[in-house]
């Protein structure tokens, strides 16, 4: 067989991953030589049922699970599906073990002593309604119902476990809203500023590229599947750029690689842009037909010098240029922007020079080009207003919104606020699909103000996580294996069916049913949209008319029939030449950028011009990323996966050696808001200056016993635009505990 380097990296991640998955996948062929029964191999064997991972991945992968008398026992991806191989990600093959955990909540409890002392005291299901109810209307009666707060967010896409069955009962009782904006939308507002939009070209387009370009982007955690696409079109020839202030193992393969220091990428993406234009590598032609401003983005470019740019980005102009050189002079190149890179306070503006950097270029319109961030053909066709009943809400125009980037403002004890203004106190929070206290960005804030004694906090999940640690009622949720629903793919246009696989354990309750039934004891249930089964709720959301679902005749009996719809917008992306903005151009100067109190065409701010004193001065910028073991806070409840660090501190080696740190040394961050320790590993991964911790690790959970955790210490401030978290914009002092 002849041995090119992607079938030789498969042979090594094959191996490589049997290896480190032996003693939990099924039907191992030695199992009997390891001591194992010699019936395992009879785990793949019974009936298969397709369901759609819920996790908040780009990869949104299609599963089949097999269940034997009621239980679930093998997991394999759905390889009919083009995105999919057979295996799911590490944290895929491990759903029978996350269902099946020992330490599940299976029945409902109330707290037996002080917030935080973890005594419980077991209630019937019964008794646990009457509780919550009776403190809802009080609270009600004498607060207002805007004083009751849901909190969830990404711990179930599925339409009806994230919105369509939760939103229905807090519209029904008229609660406070939740602006769900913590993860992409400062990027958003950005793209939108350029292109009109924020959508793509669908990703399977990616193996006709002559480049594609990482930015920001770690595929190896969040998007793996999509990996194949891009080694395809390396084995015909493309180039692997890739951006990132730390070495991914994507950046590990690229042909190139720059390390700009965070939050410098809008010099970055200028100095590219120069180098573009100065080496007739800018596609004029591009530029003359579909873009407006450009003259005045010449102006602006020529106010940023290249020696301005390598010192504030730490990117030597040699390689800078070696990279606009491969990039300027590929024919058709496509650019994967991460989530992560926005969540800076300069998000949506770093977003908008790249964007820019790519229309000079002349890089849109083509199979095998363009510029993929969020990828939410299929979901933004859904009817959302109908799914959720939001008509039902008494006030839905005028209730007021908290930001769940600033819960921990929001839950203030003295002094609540929502987006800089004070606000009316918060007596009720109801959380579900979340985990806020290790979520939520000031961690120790969060914590503070779930612990007020005024504050009623239900918790409706299966692990005891931290935030379920301080409730006064928790109430057992199912996973998403045991109630039907469909999901969205937010990066390859899918909409995908998700089968109830198994039955509910113990007295767990999904989200629908525990919301409909709580409903009913409130009184709320007069409405009808609180009385519907599952499919309804589905129905509801397919009642669209919205082109990308009426031009392909997508029905829920489709959905249901072929497991999974692809949903077309227009292939070539831009393929016609019309954009999304007011002028049907890309905009080089735009108007929306010089309303929101930017620069029109470049805005040069860095996170650091907004930091207050005390925290500008601290040493080290700390980022957060995401980590392939982990999906946010999912995933703790798996003893096998719980084994992979997740309290670690990656440090640069020159960094490490001048504090005298080295490799498994304790190390203690800590900022105004807080501290938390680590165990140090000393890297190349990371530049100087910066410091990885990875993101959402639980306090509860923390090796140390010292309850820290990451989000100790991330800022709640909100991004330039957009509304969007800044994670990322987090100074920190570092130094060996």
């Amino acid at each position: 067989m002849k041995m090119n380097r992607r079938t030789f990296l498969q042979g090594v991640g094959a191996s490589s991953v049997v290896g480190s998955l032996s003693g939990l996948m099924p039907g191992i062929a030695n199992a009997t030589e390891r001591g194992g029964a010699p019936d395992k191999l009879l785990k793949r064997e019974g009936k298969i049922v397709y369901h759609t991972c819920q996790r908040n991945c780009a990869d949104r992968c299609l599963l089949k699970f097999t269940v034997q008398n009621g239980r679930m026992t093998y997991v394999e991806g759905a390889s009919e599906m083009k995105k999919m191989g057979t295996s799911p990600c590490v944290k895929g093959h491990a759903y029978v073990q996350y269902t099946y955990a020992a330490d599940r909540i299976l029945h409902p409890m109330e707290r037996a002593g002080k917030k935080g002392e973890g005594k419980w005291r077991r209630i019937t299901w019964d008794e646990a309604y009457a509780k919550i109810t009776s403190r809802l209307q009080q609270i009600i009666k004498e607060h207002g119902a805007d004083s009751i707060l849901p909190y969830s967010y990404s711990g179930h896409e599925g339409v009806i476990g994230k919105y369509g069955g939760p939103s229905r009962f807090f519209n029904a009782v008229g609660a406070r809203k939740l602006d769900r904006k913590v993860c992409v939308f400062a990027a958003y507002e950005g793209l939108k500023s350029v292109t009109g939009t924020y959508q793509g070209p669908d990703p399977y387009d990616n193996i006709y590229t002559n480049c594609y370009i990482s930015w920001g982007q770690n595929e190896t955690a969040t998007n793996v599947h999509g990996i194949k696409f891009i080694n395809q079109a390396r084995d015909k020839g493309a180039k692997l750029l890739v951006v990132n202030p730390m070495r991914t193992p994507i950046a590990s393969q690229a042909d190139i690689w720059l390390q700009p220091k965070p939050s410098t990428d809008t010099h970055l993406a200028t100095g590219i842009m120069k180098y573009l234009i100065e080496n007739n590598l800018a596609d004029m032609a591009f530029i003359k037909a579909n873009t407006l401003g450009f003259d005045e983005l010449l102006k602006r470019l020529d106010e940023m010098s290249y020696d301005e740019i390598e010192q504030v980005t730490g990117v030597p102009r040699e390689k800078m240029f070696k990279f606009a050189k491969v990039y300027g002079e590929s024919e058709l190149s496509v650019i994967r922007l991460g989530y992560g890179m926005q969540r800076n306070y300069n998000g949506a503006r770093m977003s908008r020079a790249i964007a820019m950097m790519h229309a000079v270029a002349g890089q849109y319109g083509k199979i095998g080009n363009g510029f993929i961030y969020d990828n939410t053909q299929a979901d933004d066709s859904l009817n959302y207003s109908k799914g959720r009943a939001d008509h039902i809400h008494p006030n839905g125009d005028t209730v007021g919104h908290v930001n769940m980037t600033e819960i921990a403002q929001a839950l203030h004890p003295t002094n609540p606020t929502a987006y800089g203004k004070p606000i009316k106190p918060i007596k009720a929070v109801i959380n579900y699909n979340g985990n806020f206290v290790s979520v939520a960005p000031d961690s120790n804030a969060c914590r503070l103000g779930a612990m007020r004694d005024d504050l009623f906090l239900v918790v409706h999940d299966f692990l005891m996580t931290d935030t379920a640690e301080l409730a006064d009622i928790i109430v057992p949720s199912t996973t998403q294996f045991e109630f039907p629903d469909m999901g969205t793919d937010y990066n390859c246009y899918h909409m995908q069916t998700s089968e109830k696989v198994i039955e509910p354990l113990g007295e767990s309750k999904d989200n629908w049913i525990f919301f409909k039934e709580l409903a009913a004891h409130m009184g709320l249930d007069y409405h009808p949209e609180m009385r519907v089964d599952y499919e309804q709720i589905l129905r509801d959301f397919l009642d669209t008319d919205e082109p990308a679902f009426r031009h392909n005749n997508i029905t829920y009996e489709q959905i249901i029939k072929d497991k999974f719809v692809t949903v077309y917008d227009q292939r070539p992306y831009f393929g016609d030449g019309k954009y999304k903005t007011d002028s049907g151009k890309i905009e080089f100067y735009s108007q929306m950028m010089k309303d929101a109190g930017y620069h029109p065409v470049i805005d040069f701010g860095l996170p650091e011009d907004e930091m207050i004193p005390e925290e500008k001065k601290l040493p080290f910028r700390m980022l957060s990323p995401a980590i392939p073991q982990r999906a946010n806070s999912s995933f703790y409840n798996v003893k096998y996966i719980r084994n992979f660090p997740a309290y670690l501190a990656k440090i640069n080696t020159e960094d490490a050696k001048e504090l005298g740190i080295k490799n498994n040394d304790r190390v203690r961050l800590s900022n105004h808001r807080g501290e938390a320790f680590f165990t140090a590993q000393v890297s190349g991964q990371v530049g100087r200056g910066t410091v990885m911790a990875p993101k959402n690790n639980w306090r509860r959970m923390d090796p140390y016993g010292k309850a820290s955790c990451t989000n100790n210490l991330t800022t709640d401030k909100l991004t330039d635009m957009g509304g969007c978290s800044a994670y990322h914009s987090t100074n920190v002092a570092l130094e060996k505990a």
